[in-house]
C-alpha cells in the first residue's frame, strides 16, 4: 500500500510542476524572437572572429617568414657587414609595426560590426516580442468570457 501511495504522491507532485511550469511555457511565444536572435548574434559573432583569426594567423605567419629572411640577411648576406644587418632589422621591424597596425584595425572594426549587429538584432527581436505579445494578448482576450458581476 505505501509504494501506490507514493506513487500518488510523485504524479500529484509532478502534476503540480507541470502546472506552475505551464504559464512560463505559454510565454514561449513571446521569448521566441529574443531566444532566436540570441543564437543568430553567436553565429554571426563567431563568423566574425573566425575571419579575424584567419587574418591574425596570415600576419603572424608573414612576420615569421620574414624574420627568417631577415636573419638571413643580416648574417650572410652582408657578410658581417653591420650596416646591412641593421637595415635589415630595421626593415622587419617597421613591417611589424605595420603588422601590428593592421590586428589593432582589424579588431576593432570586427568588435562594431559585432555590438552593431546584436544591437540590430535585438531592436529586431523586441518588435517581434511586441507583435506576438500583442497577438498573443488579443487571443487571450478574445478566448476568455467573463461575466460581469
Amino acid at each position: 500500500m505505501t509504494k501506490k501511495d507514493d506513487t500518488t504522491k510523485t504524479t500529484a507532485l509532478f502534476s503540480d510542476i507541470l502546472k506552475s511550469t505551464q504559464s512560463a511555457m505559454s510565454m514561449n511565444p513571446v521569448l521566441a524572437p529574443q531566444i532566436e536572435e540570441f543564437w543568430n548574434a553567436q553565429e554571426q559573432m563567431l563568423n566574425e572572429a573566425e575571419v579575424y583569426t584567419r587574418h591574425w594567423f596570415e600576419r603572424r605567419h608573414e612576420a615569421t617568414r620574414t624574420a627568417l629572411d631577415t636573419a638571413r640577411k643580416a648574417t650572410t648576406d652582408g657578410n658581417g657587414d653591420p650596416t646591412t644587418a641593421m637595415q635589415a632589422m630595421m626593415e622587419w621591424q617597421r613591417h611589424s609595426v605595420e603588422r601590428l597596425a593592421e590586428d589593432a584595425r582589424e579588431w576593432f572594426e570586427m568588435v562594431s560590426r559585432c555590438a552593431g549587429q546584436v544591437t540590430e538584432g535585438e531592436v529586431e527581436a523586441v518588435g517581434e516580442t511586441i507583435k506576438e505579445a500583442t497577438e498573443t494578448a488579443k487571443k487571450v482576450g478574445k478566448t476568455s468570457k467573463t461575466t460581469p458581476v
